[in-house]
């Protein structure tokens, strides 16, 4: 016994290393492009049970107990291949040919569709299958995206002799790594702790790069490039779309089942075509291809692969997404951005700690820039090839030579509406400046930005109105206290315009983009002092204070008598409270700049405002209270829908300039709609001292009317308004009307009538709203009562 133990020990040991010598490891691939074919069927001997799916890269891996000596592969669109295996064949490529035959239409007689049967089962079991419906998971991602050239030539000449200048690398390559974790429902936080990007030194838009495709195939909608496409795993999916059994695989003691999907012939919606794996266990989507039924200027394609994780969940293990852009940047050439991102250590039901989750779901790691070659060689699902290492290599230097960094810093600033010189920044919206009352100011605005100072800035602004003849000018400093709770101390003196109407909630901060700006015409002149703190708590409630000290004089005729005395100039103290909460906003942190994503849930703001008379001969004591509340939210088969309800109230008899006028948008000359206005009403129309107004829209997109390429969206309007003002007589030598009923006007935007090339990547689409005001404020004559606009807008499709 003595003699036989060490050679059943030996048995034991060697036995898996025998069990697993029949192995057959390959690739399957184009046989013209040579990319990769994701999710192909491989048989083995001829077995139907005996068999696996290659994954997204085309690599499949088998073992057998028996001998393999042939393997047969299939593959929608392409000619069905088999080969037999010899003994030294441990790894072999597969190059399969597209078919020269489309795929026959099935015709289903009488009985149910034995697709629609599958997805029913696979609609019922969607929220235990949603990999985001698990109480908390962690895991790794490694994500790498490329930049390359494409052409349509038949010889290829163009591609390659653009290859050849950049010396066989590809046009640019990106690299991150990144830890997730998650508490269900929503709470979520990726940080990447790794990146490398071609011909940059301090990369930090990289965050980006995370979050293009959904992360799971379950939710209702799935985006890409603002427009919701209508998931086929979705309750009513099967009176939109068409399912088709195109294979059956068998994996062990499990059943795979290949369905295509694209829309039903006459439905108008935004829909997905592609192929949806589905596996018996749980009736869980194992591989999806899916790209938009209708191709527009790009052409987007998404690949996810889920693996069963701890033998109770399906969860994603890679996920792909291309984007194509076919005549860009030329006709003949265009350009792919290939994205991957392989998921590993993954952790499900773990106990994790809300507390412990930053306030940005994505953000970047200060050291994520300085990882060496061993983080990355232990990091990478698959080494880099030789054209990967040529980009590095032949990128870097020419990023080096054209300081990429530097007009990287250069975008970071013109995203905040400035332009970096040296430590001074150029604040556009102080040059760029128009309005009906001054018409065009000639004059700058500028800050000192991090090369001066970190925490603390200095700026100011000048302005000279070609039209009023004035000067305006003003001087600010700033000191961050703390940058992750948004903790800002200021001051500030300026001698400037501010509108009428102008105070707490309806303050139109300076923008590029605002039309609303450019129709003003009816403004006071202000000399005025403040001291501000803002900061952030509670994760989504942000708060400010300001103090305020302002001497005002109407620049149009006016008189306020308050009972005792006249005022042409008048000046104020005050003290105001700001308060805005979003619920579950979710920001992302890029390009040195916290960016908000929005929020499903209601948006509040509040202003609470104190006059003091008497501080610093200040002539009023009042209370001033405004509030609001708004919402965007899109709904299955239904649309988009947006409301703005807001509302205000002042208690004691003020002059003009601080009442609430001015929500009104109508413009002979300047006929763009501009949202959460009124449309019909000019902008000075109605004066009051409290009010109530509710914006109401919804886009039903696409929903209505689909022809061909002529896809015109569809918003549906519907505007209520209505105020008082207590002391009418108080406001002399001024008009004015108030809106004690209901201002009732409502609206038909239609969008992309005319759709216009922009640079062979989207489309830039012309529209037109026409709104009708009706009820107790309408005019007596019809086209008085109607407001023609024009709309802007850029699609993909």
């Amino acid at each position: 016994m003595k003699k036989i133990y060490p050679q059943l020990v030996f048995l034991l040991l060697i036995g898996p290393i025998l069990y697993g010598q029949n192995t057959i490891k390959g690739k399957i691939i184009d046989s013209e492009t040579k990319e990769p074919l994701a999710f192909a069927s491989v048989i083995i001997n001829g077995d139907n049970r005996q068999g696996v799916s290659s994954d997204i890269d085309g690599v499949f891996v088998y073992k057998s107990q028996s001998p393999i000596s042939s393997i047969s592969c299939s593959y929608m669109g392409y000619e069905n291949f088999s080969t037999p295996v010899l003994k030294k064949d441990s790894e072999i490529v597969i190059a399969m040919v597209r078919s020269k035959f489309d795929l026959n239409e099935v015709v289903i007689e009488s009985g149910e569709n034995p697709a629609n049967a599958i997805m029913r089962k696979v609609i019922a079991n969607k929220e235990s299958n949603n990999p985001e419906n698990i109480n908390s998971f962690k895991y790794r991602c490694y994500n790498k995206l490329i930049y390359d050239f494409k052409s349509d030539s038949p010889d290829k000449k163009d591609s390659l002799v653009i290859r050849q200048k950049l010396k066989g690398s590809h046009l640019f390559m990106m690299e991150s790594v990144t830890n997730r974790k998650f508490i269900k429902p929503d709470i979520s936080e990726e940080v990447v702790i790794g990146t490398k990007v071609s011909g940059f030194q301090n990369p930090t838009f990289a965050s980006l790069a995370t979050d293009f495709q959904p992360f799971s195939f379950y939710k209702d909608n799935i985006k890409l490039f603002n427009i919701n496409y209508l998931n086929p795993i979705s309750k009513g999916s099967l009176k939109k779309y068409k399912f088709r059994i195109e294979d059956t695989l068998y994996q062990q003691k499990d059943t795979v089942y290949i369905l295509s999907f694209r829309p039903q012939a006459n439905k108008n919606f935004d829909g997905l075509k592609g192929f949806l794996y589905i596996n018996t266990n749980k009736y869980a989507v194992q591989n999806v291809i899916a790209s938009p039924f209708e191709k527009g200027k790009i052409d987007i394609r998404i690949q996810q692969q889920y693996v069963f994780v701890d033998n109770k969940y399906w969860f994603p293990q890679q996920l792909n997404y291309a984007l194509i852009f076919n005549e860009f940047p030329s006709k003949t050439i265009g350009m792919i951005i290939d994205g991957k991102s392989y998921i590993d250590q993954v952790e499900v039901d773990i106990p994790l700690n809300k507390k412990e989750f930053s306030l940005e779901a994505i953000r970047m790691d200060p050291e994520a820039a300085k990882k060496d070659s061993l983080f990355w060689d232990s990091s990478r699902a698959e080494k880099l090839n030789s054209a990967e290492i040529t980009t590095y290599r032949v990128i870097d230097s020419i990023g080096k030579k054209a300081n990429f960094d530097g007009f990287l810093t250069f975008m970071e600033k013109f995203a905040q509406g400035r332009i970096p010189v040296g430590p001074i920044d150029i604040d556009l919206s102080k040059t760029f400046s128009y309005n009906k009352y001054e018409k065009l100011r000639l004059g700058t605005g500028f800050y000192t930005n991090e090369k001066l100072f970190k925490d603390l800035t200095l700026g100011g602004f000048f302005g000279y109105g070609m039209e009023d003849h004035d000067w305006k000018y003003g001087g600010e400093i700033l000191y961050r206290i703390s940058k992750e709770n948004e903790m800002i101390v200021g001051a500030k003196h300026q001698q400037n315009l501010m509108e009428t109407g102008n105070y707490g909630l309806n303050t139109y901060e300076p923008s590029l983009y605002n039309f609303r700006n450019y129709i003003g015409y009816q403004y006071d002149m202000i000399r005025q002092n403040n001291l501000n703190f803002s900061f952030r708590t509670m994760r989504y409630l942000k708060f400010k204070v300001d103090f305020n000290h302002t001497k005002i004089t109407p620049k149009y005729e006016y008189l306020f008598h308050d009972g005792n005395r006249d005022f042409r100039n008048y000046t104020t103290s005050d003290l105001t409270f700001h308060l805005r909460f979003a619920y579950k906003e979710k920001f992302i942190n890029s390009m040195n700049q916290r960016y908000s994503m929005g929020t499903k849930y209601p948006v509040f703001n509040l202003a609470y405002t104190k006059g003091i008379k008497d501080f610093i001969d200040s002539d009023f004591d009042y209370n001033r209270v405004e509030a609001s509340v708004q919402q965007s939210f899109f709904t299955k088969n239904f649309g988009q829908t947006d409301y703005r309800l807001e509302a205000g109230f002042i208690d004691k008899p003020l002059p003009y300039g601080l009442l609430f006028t001015g929500e009104g948008s109508y413009d002979s000359k300047s006929a763009i709609i501009m949202k959460n206005t009124f449309q019909t009403l000019r902008p000075y129309e109605f004066l009051s001292n409290s009010y109530a107004n509710l914006f109401l829209s919804h886009n039903f997109g696409g929903l209505l009317f689909k022809t061909g390429k002529f896809q015109p969206g569809v918003t549906w309007h519907n505007n209520f308004g209505w105020g008082n003002l207590s002391d009418k007589g108080a406001h002399q030598l001024i008009g004015f009307k108030t809106k004690d009923k209901i201002f009732t006007e409502t609206g038909l935007q239609i969008d992309n009538i005319l759709k216009l090339n922009y640079m062979n990547v989207a489309y830039l689409g012309l529209g037109f709203g026409v709104y009708y005001r009706y009820g107790a404020y309408s005019h007596p004559e019809f086209n008085d009562n109607l407001a023609f606009k024009f709309s802007m807008s850029m699609s993909i499709k």
